[in-house]
């Protein structure tokens, strides 16, 4: 089997076992938040841990973070849920980077194109911040993008601190959500919801100037291509590759040693 075919077979298995947790558990709701406080709650005093080992595996499974940190929410109270939310969070990104990494393996490498090319080498060089950006950017689910960093390459490290760094503003928004759940019109949802929003918006920022800063250092490199290049070939003649007393061996590219005797036919006297 050729290595573009077996690379798309790889992924197309990832892709389609992903979908259906997807469908199973974002869009059928088979876990909801009151499953999850349960299985919380009756872990008693070691609810809060409980918490945390069953999110981060639901997460990575691709259970919505926002209904997980709402449970959060509900359960132990806005600040106490997003306390519990953020390790969640992070345990769920480094589960679903590690599978996908190893379900996928370097298939990627095989089947992308130029565009891809450039954003997976961009994730891959600066993982940190393309975690950082994501998790801030509105509207964009952490579960599948955790799956697709691992795919890509991402490092393990690189989407532990990322997640940690920048969840941790939603994780506070949706548990105080939650814990508001009862009124969702009063002063505590408005604030959660004004966070949510000020999140979002920062993230976008914050990609814009990724991205810009990113477009610039190619283009930089494009222009310098030609020139270093032109360059090189300029300086090609000038350059001597033994020192004037030694004479390379013919048909080897070898220096001959010190004493060696060379002898040269320098033409007729």
């Amino acid at each position: 089997m050729p290595a573009r075919h077996a690379a798309l077979v790889r992924l197309g298995g990832l892709a389609a076992g992903l979908g259906s947790l997807l469908v199973v558990f974002a869009v059928a709701g088979l876990v909801g938040t009151d499953t999850v406080r349960e299985w919380s709650a009756s872990a008693g005093v070691l609810a809060p841990l409980a918490f945390v080992l069953i999110g981060g595996v639901l997460g990575a499974m691709l259970v919505p973070g926002a209904g997980l940190a709402a449970a959060a929410g509900l359960l132990f109270g806005a600040v106490g849920g997003a306390l519990v939310s953020l390790p969640s969070a992070v345990l769920s990104a480094v589960l679903a980077q590690r599978f996908s990494a190893r379900a996928g393996g370097s298939a990627l490498d095989e089947v992308a194109g130029p565009r891809l090319q450039a954003l997976t080498s961009f994730a891959r060089r600066r993982g940190f911040s393309a975690v950082v950006i994501q998790r801030l950017l509105p509207v964009v689910p952490d579960g599948p993008l955790s799956h697709a960093f691992g795919v890509a390459g991402v490092r393990t490290r690189d989407i532990a601190l990322g997640t940690a760094v920048a969840s941790g503003p939603r994780a506070l928004s949706y548990a105080a959500l939650g814990a508001n759940a009862t009124d969702l019109t009063g002063p505590h949802a408005l604030a959660a919801i004004a966070l949510n929003v000020i999140t979002g918006v920062f993230g976008l920022g914050l990609a814009w100037m990724v991205l810009r800063r990113e477009r610039l250092r190619i283009e930089a490199m494009r222009s310098r291509a030609p020139q270093e290049e032109a360059e090189g070939t300029a300086e090609i003649p000038h350059r001597r590759p033994y020192p004037r007393d030694h004479v390379p061996a013919l048909g080897t590219g070898l220096r001959p040693s010190r004493g060696t005797h060379v002898d040269r036919d320098d033409g007729p006297a």
